[in-house]
């Protein structure tokens, strides 16, 4: 059985620091830009990120890419 993966969509997520729970545990927050180009290479989208974490008020914790494909069996 031979499976193809289309992509569909692609999104990137930065989670940056919220501060600390009254337990102490890290506490984060996400933020997500949809719509990012399923072609952008990980180097460009990195690069993206990290102009965009400059004009943040909060440290990050990670950048993530989160992509969506279709499974087709042929």
């Amino acid at each position: 059985m031979a499976l193809i993966a289309t992509p569909i969509s692609s999104n990137l997520v930065l989670v940056m620091d919220n501060g600390t729970g009254s337990s102490g545990q890290q506490l984060s927050i996400k933020r997500t830009f949809k719509s990012v180009k399923s072609a952008a290479s990980n180097d460009d989208l990195y690069d993206v990120a990290q102009d965009i974490i400059g004009l943040q008020g909060k440290s990050n914790l990670a950048v993530q890419r989160q992509d969506t494909v279709e499974l087709e069996n042929v």
